[in-house]
């Protein structure tokens, strides 16, 4: 696991949580649950500058306990996002294509939960592979690509200060090599 995984996040704090993405911590409270008071993260989902969006969402509250196996996490480093990028332009699958998506699931889910911005990278790249190699990229391939592509790339964008498509030119080359490689 990500030692940044394993931090205690503070109220101010902006983070990643899984596909929900970039969110600031409200508070930090304890909820009764049965007897027992548990520490919940309040969470709120930070919009991005280019969402024209105006419905608020609503609080998530993420218990403090398991949050960083469920995807909470810092936000990436300029050398993590580095990393991410030398994952999407390297030719490895990371996962195995000619699993059923009932094993590549789970197993996606958990890279997304544990590996931070890295699996980020190791899931979409998959993801992208899988969906070329569709006729119809099926709803459950697409809704997930769609989820990752939209948080990794606004935070690759966001912290290396680049835009959109400068991120996917970088990327490109890496991409067709890996479907060359699915030849």
């Amino acid at each position: 696991m990500d030692s940044q995984n394993q931090a205690h996040f503070q109220v101010g704090d902006e983070i990643i949580y899984a596909l929900h993405g970039k969110c600031r911590v409200l508070a930090v409270e304890n909820r009764e649950i049965g007897e027992e008071a548990i520490p919940f993260y309040k969470l709120e989902v930070v919009k991005s500058n280019l969402s024209r969006s105006t419905k608020q969402e609503p609080n998530i509250w993420l218990p403090v306990s398991s949050a960083p196996q469920r995807g909470l996490r810092s936000l990436m480093t300029e050398e993590a996002c580095e990393e991410a990028i030398q994952i999407l332009n390297s030719r490895e699958f990371y996962f195995n294509p000619r699993d059923s998506w009932n094993i590549l699931q789970p197993q996606l889910e958990r890279t997304l939960q544990l590996e931070g911005g890295a699996g980020m990278a190791k899931v979409y790249s998959f993801l992208h592979v899988l969906k070329q190699r569709q006729i119809v990229p099926t709803p459950e391939v697409q809704k997930l690509f769609d989820g990752v592509s939209r948080v990794l790339f606004r935070e690759i964008c966001e912290t290396l200060k680049i835009a959109p498509k400068t991120l996917e030119d970088r990327i490109r080359k890496g991409l067709r090599q890996k479907l060359a490689a699915d030849q």
